[in-house]
């Protein structure tokens, strides 16, 4: 009957029916507008899948349709953002610090490996030059000590110290080494410095050419060369003054770059050198004590001898009474007539004529020097040591000033403070306050 059937309204209803607005409904049902509801524990929202839906936490569990991160409360993208301007800075400073300390490294390396732990202090800059390949710097002040750098002509080195003999204590600077070079072989000029040149000496016969410790005329005088003689250019200081070693004088000096000569100088014809022109033509006879140089002469030679001194005589005999004269280990004299064992010479030292015995006398100066074994070097930190003519201090009685380092040959060290020595340097004999010597 009609109660009896399922009307429209039965089916489904609301309340359990399937009604066409029905369905699982907001409450539990799937309606068109219902996703994934958070209400009932599941998911909805807006359609299936949205395109403003997304999944976000929320209580623990996704949330699909929250909203974007706000920029403005530093989410998402732009709150990354955020955070490296915040880290930048930081890393900037990390560079920093690791620049800082590579920087103080490098010092501490430098200062306590490199050089020894202490900073190179030097006095002056000089140039290498005249050398005919390389200049070697050795680990030691001794010549045959380990090569540790080799420079070429015009090289700079930095002085430290100035030491005994031939050797000063240098700092190359590219080659980030200490070590000893050759003095002999440096110029404080660095447009002085040059490669090493044969030259002549070129003036008149009569003539003699002093070898000179400084490019000046009050230089004091280190060997004499002649006419003919062959030097080595090692250095050009200025237009005046050429620096040069003279191998037979084993010196080397300064010269007058005027007196000497590219081309290879013929010694002129020797002339009769009788005492008839000894003095300047004076009279026939010869001239004995004091005189004038003379015009002409057979060559330069040098005093040699082991211990006092050596005559002038005015005679050709062995005598105590015929003395005219002392000249002492390196003096030279100028050889007139040579044809017996006295020789007539003329002494500059003594500004006299005479005779002495030839057997004591040599053609080198360095031969001279080499007779005395007790030898000693100038030790003073500053200025020069002073050569006198009395054994005191006074101004007025020096008569040559020794450099640091120079050679000193001592012949008497009897007399307490002051020495009488021999300076081949400057070829003279004299004292010195012994403090400032040195082995």
């Amino acid at each position: 009957m009609e109660q009896g059937r399922y009307t429209e309204q039965d089916r489904h209803t609301g309340s359990g029916g399937y009604p066409n607005q029905g369905g699982y409904p907001g409450s539990g049902g799937y309606p068109n507008q219902g996703g994934y509801a958070n209400q009932g524990g599941g998911a909805a929202g807006p359609g299936i899948y949205p395109e403003q839906g997304r999944y976000v936490q929320q209580n623990g569990r996704m949330d699909w349709g929250a909203p974007l991160p706000n920029p403005s409360n530093g989410g998402g993208q732009n709150g990354n953002q955020g955070k490296n301007k915040f880290l930048l800075p930081i890393i900037i400073g990390g560079l920093i610090l690791v620049i800082i300390i590579a920087v103080v490294i490098f010092v501490f390396v430098w200062k306590f490996v490199i050089n020894g732990g202490k900073d190179v202090e030097t006095i002056g800059d000089y140039y290498v030059t005249g050398c005919k390949e390389v200049m070697k710097v050795r680990e030691k002040e001794e010549k045959d000590s380990k090569v540790i750098a080799k420079l070429d002509n015009g090289e700079k080195v930095s002085l430290i110290e100035k030491g005994g003999g031939n050797y000063w204590k240098v700092y190359i600077e590219a080659e980030e080494a200490i070590g000893y070079i050759d003095y002999h072989y440096l110029t404080n000029k660095s447009d002085a410095a040059m490669e090493p040149v044969t030259r002549y000496v070129n003036i008149k016969k009569e003539d003699s050419l002093s070898i000179l410790s400084t490019p000046d005329v009050d230089g004091a005088s280190l060997g004499i060369v002649k006419r003919g003689d062959e030097v080595t250019v090692l250095a050009h200081p200025d237009d005046t003054y050429a620096y040069i070693y003279a191998a037979d004088e084993s010196a080397y000096g300064y010269v007058e770059r005027s007196k000497l000569s590219d081309e290879e100088v013929k010694d002129e014809p020797k002339e009769d050198t009788g005492a008839g022109n000894a003095n300047n033509g004076q009279a026939s006879a010869d001239i004995l004590g004091a005189g004038s140089p003379p015009v002409n002469y057979q060559g330069v030679y040098y005093v040699k001898v082991t211990k006092g001194y050596l005559a002038l005589r005015n005679a050709k005999a062995f005598d105590t009474s015929n003395e005219i004269g002392k000249m002492y280990n390196g003096d030279y004299v100028q050889a007139i007539r040579t044809d017996e064992i006295y020789w007539y010479v003329y002494s500059p030292s003594l500004g006299a004529y005479g005779y002495t015995n030839s057997e004591y006398l040599v053609s080198s100066t360095s031969s001279a020097a080499s007779a005395y074994s007790n030898v000693y070097y100038a030790n003073v930190a500053s200025g020069y040591l002073a050569l006198r003519d009395a054994q005191a201090y006074d101004s007025a009685n020096e008569i040559g000033k020794i450099a640091n380092g120079q050679e000193v040959d001592v012949v008497d060290s009897s007399n307490g403070t002051y020495w009488y020595v021999y300076v081949p340097a400057l070829k003279r004999y004299g004292y010195v306050n012994s403090e400032y010597l040195r082995r």
